[in-house]
């Protein structure tokens, strides 16, 4: 797992994970920054695609990547409506369904925000233990985890440092 401080719009990967509500709409955080730089056709594909799937918590939906340096984005569904507040348990079982998701569509690299930890309102230290707890071991894909203010760089460091 790499670690880099930086925006994930500007990532080149296969996939670029969006932190996402189950009804489409891209109004904040990393979302809004994933579709005023990818383009509104992300928005739109996920709003069409959602309505189909009525994604949950926990689930993982995807769409095409727009005017971005990847393959896909693979929306994390970390609440069901725009705002609402997620859980540690919520962003664990989105990383099981991104890794079970990538692994499915044959995903080589995948870069991950902090998920939940924006309007989600989940502590990033909590995020940080579950990131190691779910990922650390992950050989089959490159994973890199990138924050904008480095906080949470900071968190998922000092977890990984300490013993398994």
């Amino acid at each position: 797992m790499k670690l880099v401080i930086g925006d994930i719009t500007k990532a080149e990967a296969d996939v670029i994970v969006n932190a996402a509500n189950g009804i489409g709409p891209m109004g904040g955080g990393v979302a809004l920054a994933i579709k005023k730089a990818g383009g509104k056709v992300i928005e739109d594909e996920a709003i069409r695609v959602c309505s189909q799937l009525d994604p949950r918590p926990g689930d993982v939906y995807v769409t095409t990547a727009g005017g971005l340096k990847a393959k896909y984005i693979f929306h994390a569904v970390t609440m069901k409506r725009p705002a609402e507040p997620s859980s540690v348990e919520i962003v664990r079982k989105c990383l099981q369904s991104l890794l079970e998701k990538a692994r499915e569509m044959k995903v080589k690299s995948m870069v991950l925000p902090a998920l939940a930890t924006g309007v989600g309102g989940v502590p990033k230290k909590d995020v940080a233990r579950v990131y190691k707890e779910v990922l650390g071991d992950v050989k089959d894909i490159d994973i890199t985890v990138m924050d904008v203010s480095g906080e949470f760089i900071k968190y998922l460091e000092e977890e990984l440092k300490k013993a398994p």
